[in-house]
């Protein structure tokens, strides 16, 4: 038979066969680049550049790297060019595969289950309820929460390390009443942001970019904004979500995966005492952990 005429194999198999080959063979970025290359040409017969958002202009890496906002809002659906715009062929097949993954669908699980927590915490405050987002990126999550398109909150911070990200949100939503504050995280780690009191403190994605050590850092720092009574909420991708090297590429994303366990262990730095409960739960996917902890009082 014409080996032309073989069928390809699908999309999700080669990426799966890539990410296993990668994880087999650790070489430089040239032998990689070049593997990838090798079975892009024998999936669509000729090279092609994948389809999706520029990075825009060049800009130093940050450190810890949280990943390419522009391109989380592509999965979301938002903006110009967003998947929900699909092309056809391989190009599409490539948009789809991006979007209804179960890493991309977990991470707008994710956006969803943060817009809830910002919901029920104002319901539960009657309106009066200050609220921390920490590592905002462009808070698209507020999009989703009722009460904070409604303004029934007292107060809610986007905080970030990037200026550019906390322009977007001084944007989008500065006129529903959200605040913007650049703190770094070491400023976050050192406990040297100017913060105050909040009864929810929540995070999409930081915590997940830094270590056991630095994690539990900010979780005691954070600990310490808590009102009586107030909740804090991170979320952490889960080890052994399949193929998700892509959506590391893809987002330019280095996450640390952690199970249920660690995620409890990151608590150890806070005082016993301070704690009134803590569990994880997950996705229906089971790819996002959510660590949330009740300060007692």
């Amino acid at each position: 038979m014409d080996k032309s005429s073989e069928p390809s194999p699908s999309l999700e198999t080669l990426i799966g066969h890539l990410e296993q080959h990668a994880g087999e063979r650790p070489g430089d970025d040239a032998e990689l680049l070049e593997l990838a290359r090798q079975a892009l040409t024998r999936y669509t017969r000729q090279s092609r550049v994948i389809p999706f958002p520029s990075r825009g202009q060049a800009t130093p890496a940050p450190t810890p790297r949280h990943g390419n906002t522009y391109l989380l809002d592509y999965l979301y659906g938002i903006g110009d060019g967003s998947a929900n715009q699909l092309g056809s062929g391989n190009r599409g097949e490539l948009q789809r595969y991006a979007r209804e993954g179960l890493a991309p669908r977990a991470l707008r699980t994710r956006r969803l289950r943060l817009a809830q927590a910002i919901d029920s915490t104002c319901e539960q405050h009657e309106g009066r309820a200050r609220i921390l987002c920490i590592g905002a990126g462009h808070l698209r999550e507020a999009e989703l929460s009722s009460a904070l398109c409604h303004k029934r909150f007292q107060r809610f911070v986007a905080l970030d390390s990037s200026p550019e990200h906390l322009q977007q949100v001084e944007r989008n939503y500065a006129w529903l009443g959200v605040e913007t504050l650049y703190a770094s995280v070491g400023q976050l780690l050192a406990g040297v942001a100017e913060l105050d009191e909040f009864d929810l403190i929540y995070s999409a994605g930081l915590v997940e970019q830094l270590d056991d050590s630095s994690a539990e850092q900010l979780i005691r720092q954070l600990f310490r904004h808590l009102a009586v009574g107030g909740r804090l909420l991170l979320a952490n991708f889960q080890p052994g979500v399949p193929n998700i090297a892509y959506l590391e590429a893809l987002l330019d994303w280095r996450p640390r995966y952690r199970d249920d366990q660690a995620l409890l262990n990151l608590l150890l730095g806070v005082p016993y005492n301070s704690i009134a409960s803590a569990r994880v739960s997950h996705d229906n996917g089971k790819c996002i952990g959510f660590l949330e902890a009740i300060r007692y009082g």
